[in-house]
Formats: C-alpha cells, structure tokens, sequence
C-alpha cells in the first residue's frame, strides 16, 4: 500500500541550537589572557601616574619649608629695622636731653628749670625702655638666625635628596614606559582575537571601575573578587558557559577555577 503526503504539509524546521558552549568558553579564556596583560598594564599605568604624583608632592613640601624659612627670615629683617628705628630715635632723644641739661643751667627761672629737668627724666626713661627692649630684640634675632641657619641646613640635605630622588624617579619613569609599551602592544595582539564587542566593551568598563581586575573566579558559589555568595542558578548558568555571567555584588565577569 502506498502513502501519499498531503500538498499541504510542511515539515516543521528544528529550533535554532543553542550557542555552543565551547565558542563561549574561548571568549572567556581570551578574556582570561587578556585580564592577564590588562592586570599589569594597570599597575605600571598606576606606576606612571603615581612617581610624578610622589615627586610634585615632595617638591611641594620642600618649597613649603623653604617658604617657612623666608617668613622667618622677614622676621628677623623686621627685627633687625625696628631695632635700628629705637636706636635712632634714642640717638635723637639723648641729643635732645643733652640740651634740655645745657639749658637748665643757663637758666635763671626755676619753673624753667624745672620743667627742663621733668622732661630730661622723661626722655631717659624712654631711652632706658628703648634700649631694653632693643637688647631683647638682638637676642631674639640671634636666637633666629640659629635657628634659621639649621633649617636652611636641614633643608639643603633635603633638596640633595630630592635631586637624588627625582633621577630615580626619571629612570623609573623611563622603565615603566617601556615596560608599558610592550604590554599595550601585547594587548593589540590579543584583541585582534574575535571576541565580540559588547563583551570587550563591558570588560573595559570593568577594568577601570574595579582597578584593573575585570574577572574573578568563582569557587564554592563564592565570587573570588569580592567574597561575596552568588545565587544557585547563576552557578548553573555559569556551568551552562551559555553567556557571559558577571557577579550581582561587584559585577566582574565570572569564570570557573
């Protein structure tokens, strides 16, 4: 007996296959390789960026010091003026209390006299308190200078240090850029790979937000990245290796130790 198929059957397409979990498994371990260089080349990025930091930073301070040292320095010149002043304006008064003496013995009035003689006194006093306090004044600047002389000492093993330092820094500098050079060229080669460009747009994103580490493994159900427990189906999906699976705490892409 023979069958006949009706004009209108159509057979029924199979459902599209799922991806295949190999293709994704090599987008993860060319993400992996990647990590490997992307890890470095952030810590030699940080490198670069940090030595000029350290250097401006102890440039800062040593100008800071020396800074201190001219305000002090001012000080003492200050000082130094006021004193001069007191002993000028002493010179004047003793010239004038000779004279007050001179005519206190000339004159005949004893108001005169008298009033010559008050203002001789007062005059003294002054000269007395001027030149006190133009003694404290010299002490003080002597103190100063000393103290002075030993900052302005200090600070110039400081800047033979710093200059010690700042060659150091321009050779590191000169190290970690050739040591960056080398691995952003190995990145290129690794992404001249087919890894698709949302995945290695969302890995750069990842890169920089969590400081050069975008992956963690994922051991026990627990993210190696931030040690925080992943739901049960997310192991699951991650096993499937279906998709790229990131952690719901830190968001880095996972993998399997």
């Amino acid at each position: 007996m023979e069958l006949h198929c009706s004009p209108d059957f159509r057979r029924i397409p199979p459902p599209n296959p799922a991806p295949n979990p190999p293709l994704m498994l090599n987008v993860v371990n060319a993400l992996r390789s990647l990590q490997e260089i992307d890890r470095d080349l952030y810590r030699v990025r940080d490198e670069l960026r940090r030595l000029p930091a350290e250097r401006d930073r102890r440039q800062a301070e040593l100008d800071a010091h020396e800074t201190r040292i001219e305000a002090e320095q001012e000080a003492v010149n200050q000082l130094h003026l006021r004193a001069k002043e007191l002993e000028d304006t002493s010179t004047i008064q003793r010239q004038r209390i000779r004279k007050l003496e001179k005519e206190s013995m000339e004159q005949r009035d004893v108001s005169v006299i008298e009033a010559c003689r008050y203002e001789a006194r007062s005059l003294k006093r002054q000269v007395e308190e001027a030149e006190r306090a133009t003694i404290e004044m010299m002490e003080r600047m002597e103190s100063m200078k000393a103290s002075i002389g030993e900052k302005q000492a200090l600070l110039a093993g400081e800047r033979a240090a710093f200059e010690e330092f700042s060659k150091n820094v321009d050779a590191e500098l000169s190290e970690a850029q050739a040591r960056h050079d080398a691995l952003a060229g190995k990145r290129d080669v690794h992404l001249g790979g087919e890894l698709p460009r949302e995945t290695l747009s969302l890995y750069d994103r990842l890169i920089e937000a969590r400081g050069g580490e975008a992956m963690a493994m994922l051991d026990g159900g627990v993210c190696q990245g931030c040690y925080m427990s992943v739901p049960p189906n997310l192991v699951v999906r991650l096993a499937r290796a279906r998709e790229v699976t990131q952690c719901p705490s830190c968001d880095r892409i996972l993998y399997l130790g």
